[in-house]
């Protein structure tokens, strides 16, 4: 376990055992996004499932040698991060906290943990990519020293923070 920033927080690999957090963190992140829709309680979580499985698939194919780690604080999940690491760069697959740990300080203790370990490491940047219609989290990466590189697919603005 690394423990990092100051609300005693942690992460630690993800295990057999926290399946059914992440697949839950998943639909509760999801889910006020698609509430909009108005879609029975039980259309909307087959979808959530459908889309779950969907991504969980998507990424062990794009990037195989992928580490997820769950985000806890005090021994409780609260998120989930997933790294693909080379010796240069490190991107951000994906990065994701319950909605009620949000703006609370909590990703920048994350993403700041994560910058100074990958520079310990000699890593020489850390790439993501944002969705376009999610300006929140594009304005938080740009607080946080990232800049725009493109896009990345349709849906998705490319970002990277240099850190030779």
């Amino acid at each position: 376990m690394i423990g990092i920033g100051h609300h005693g927080l942690a992460m630690r690999p993800t295990e057999t055992g926290d399946e059914s957090f992440v697949r839950h963190l998943f639909k509760t992140a999801r889910a006020e996004s698609l509430a909009v829709a108005g879609l029975p309680p039980a259309a909307l979580d087959s979808l959530l499932e459908q889309q779950f499985r969907a991504q969980s698939a998507g990424y062990a194919a794009q990037f195989p040698d992928a580490v997820s780690l769950l985000i806890v604080r005090r021994d409780e999940p609260i998120g989930r991060l997933i790294l693909h690491c080379t010796a240069q760069r490190w991107h951000i697959v994906d990065i994701v906290l319950l909605p009620a740990e949000r703006g609370h300080g909590l990703g920048t203790e994350v993403i700041d943990a994560l910058e100074a370990i990958a520079r310990q490491r000699g890593v020489v940047a850390l790439t993501l990519s944002v969705l376009a219609t999610n300006p929140d989290a594009h304005r938080f990466y740009l607080r946080r020293g990232f800049a725009e590189t493109g896009q990345a697919g349709a849906a998705h603005i490319a970002m990277k923070k240099d850190l030779a």
